[in-house]
């Protein structure tokens, strides 16, 4: 005599384990953003130093180094430096 199998899937227990295991990993969303900002190379940055040119009474911005998770990247800016910029890190070269 054997033991009794069940062959009928039981999509509620299927559906509950989908809902149980995606309130456990969106628990953890502090981590999983932590983990994101480091991995990722497309991420905010903070200026930390830039060169400008004088024109008038205004400050024409022609470079700008940030500071960002991986490290610092110069950006060849266009007039204008915001303090943070979202930048992807693999367009411009490190200094």
């Amino acid at each position: 005599m054997s033991h009794y199998k069940p062959k009928r899937i039981r999509w509620g227990k299927i559906v509950a384990g989908f809902f149980r295991s995606l309130a456990g990993i969106l628990e953890r969303w502090p981590l999983l953003l932590i983990a994101a900002f480091i991995l990722s190379p497309v991420g905010p940055h903070m200026l930390l130093n830039y060169t400008y040119e004088q024109r008038g009474s205004y400050k024409y911005m022609l470079s700008c180094q940030y500071l960002g998770s991986r490290g610092f990247v110069h950006y060849v800016a266009m007039g204008e430096c915001p303090f943070f910029k979202i930048i992807d890190s693999r367009e411009f070269p490190k200094r």
